[in-house]
């Protein structure tokens, strides 16, 4: 099998030494090169360290193109004919600006990408432009870059993807605090089709200690092919298959672009960032807890009085949404779920029903059901149509959405429906399986709960609180099937829209 070996620098930086971490890591590059790595990759800040107060304080430590550390890697390159991505602190000699930077070496000493972070470190660095190119051609395939927390976002990898790329270099300073960076490289790497090499540092630096800190390779499927925490320096090696034309397999990623439908995504272009009360701005319902409930049928059980039992069940307090992931429903069984919901409603109790009804003509029937009747939803069984228009329903605290298994792969369309307000969206699937919950703790990122509903399971994923992971909530129908969605958490929305909607939406895709 035909390979592309890669080198990851898991590089113990020391801060505030430029001169001895630059010799450590041409050593650390000369033995990569000889074990036979094609690509090497460094880490983030490889030769000042991560931590500074000011623009002033990383001011003597900042390289131009032509400094020190740039004019030695371009030799190394040229003299072990390797492609080096190294990430240090820039100066641009015409404006003096600082930038985050990530330079690419190719096998002639020459520059092949220079990449700019876009979520910059606020006390001195300025911000990338979001439209700059982040990726290069290389004999096996084109190759993009990333620094650390733009790979939080992940619109930035989507982008990438469309540019083409079939490998992502993230060079990172990521502390193993809080989110574990791991899940979201996985899931970047299934959510695009590609591999996401990160290559973390490990030491201690001025403020944080990355000594169990991770680097690790992701191929397309978000499958971990190597991962390995170091306390100290380490040159890590890992292999990625290559096509009997010594290229990479882009297939994944192309299917994966080719499933987008961009009329569903439009609105994550909306500028919202200057608007804090989205309850207000877009007439939401009051936030506040909503109870999401399922309903699994038992042994010759109607889905009628599946649902009566499920709210003797809840007692005092039957309210809330819900959700049955598996019902044959005739429309006269759903009139007699109407009934059921309407008795409730009198009675002052707020009742929703979300049933899956049936298949038909490639698409999934399902009914919402409320004080007012069934309201029918169709969604595609497969990736959705343009003829689709995704529901935005509002019910009891909560505006939310259904959309089919696939679309929790594509972040531009999560991100469309929570910049129309919705705290949640539900999706409806056969079983739960690991990537299906990666893809939805990393879907919460986007500013919206998610609950995937099983015969099996519901499970609910909230948006994460500052650095924290996402929560994911768990129930069954036999332990009760309740979980609580608190949309007062989904309303504090943050939206992070330093990104190229151009690529996104009008650049054909590179194959």
């Amino acid at each position: 099998m035909q390979k592309l070996t890669l080198a990851l620098i898991h590089f113990h930086i020391l801060h505030k030494e430029p001169r001895k971490n630059r010799r450590q890591l041409l050593k650390m590059i000369d033995e990569a090169a000889l074990r036979g790595a094609k690509l090497i990759v460094a880490p983030e800040l490889a030769t000042s360290g991560y931590t500074f107060k000011s623009r002033r304080d990383m001011l003597p430590y900042a390289e131009t193109r032509f400094g020190p550390t740039l004019c030695a890697l371009a030799d190394a390159a040229k003299a072990r004919e390797v492609y080096i991505c190294c990430g240090m602190a820039e100066k641009d000699p015409e404006t003096g600006i600082l930038y985050n930077s990530a330079f690419v070496l190719e096998p002639s000493g020459k520059l092949a990408c220079r990449y700019r972070k876009i979520t910059a470190e606020g006390r001195w660095a300025c911000a990338g432009d979001p439209g700059q190119d982040n990726t290069f051609e290389t004999p096996w395939g084109r190759v993009g870059v990333l620094i650390c927390s733009d790979t939080y976002h992940s619109l930035m990898s989507r982008a990438t993807a469309l540019r083409g790329a079939d490998l992502l270099l993230c060079p990172s300073n990521w502390p193993p605090t809080g989110i574990d960076p791991r899940e979201l490289w996985r899931a970047r790497a299934l959510e695009n089709g590609f591999y996401v090499a990160a290559c973390n540092r490990t030491g201690v630096d001025l403020s944080m200690d990355c000594r169990h800190a991770a680097s690790c390779v992701c191929d397309p499927s978000g499958s971990l092919l190597f991962e390995k925490i170091h306390p100290d320096s380490a040159t890590l090696m890992a292999d990625l298959p290559l096509t009997d034309t010594h290229r990479m397999d882009g297939r994944a990623r192309r299917s994966r672009m080719a499933e987008r439908l961009t009329e569903h995504c439009l609105d994550c272009c909306l500028n919202l960032e200057s608007i804090r009360d989205l309850t207000h701005f877009l007439d939401l319902p009051q936030p506040g807890p909503l109870p999401i409930n399922c309903v699994s049928l038992q042994k010759t059980e109607s889905p009628a009085d599946a649902l009566d039992r499920s709210l003797l069940e809840g007692g005092v307090t039957p309210e809330g949404l819900y959700l049955f992931p598996d019902l044959a429903g005739t429309e006269k069984e759903l009139d007699k779920m109407a009934c059921i919901v309407r008795e409730r409603t009198a009675a002052g109790q707020s009742v929703g029903v979300l049933a899956f009804c049936r298949k038909e003509d490639k698409r999934q029937i399902y009914a919402f059901i409320n004080s007012d009747g069934p309201a029918w939803l169709e969604l595609p069984a497969g990736p959705l149509t343009a003829d689709i228009q995704l529901p935005c329903i509002e019910f009891g605290s909560a505006r939310f959405t259904v959309i089919p298994v696939n679309a929790l792969a594509h972040p531009e369309l999560i991100l469309a429906q929570a910049k129309k307000g919705c705290d949640l969206a539900v999706v409806f699937a056969q079983r739960m399986s690991d990537k299906l919950g990666r893809l939805a703790g990393a879907r919460t990122i986007d500013n919206m709960a998610i609950a995937v509903c099983t015969k099996a399971e519901t499970n609910l994923w909230m948006p994460p609180e500052g650095h924290k992971r996402w929560e994911m909530l768990s129930t069954c129908p036999k332990d009760g099937g309740r979980i609580l969605l608190d949309t007062r958490k989904t309303r504090q929305k943050r939206f992070h829209d330093r990104v190229d909607f151009d690529c996104l939406f009008g650049v054909p895709l590179k194959e």
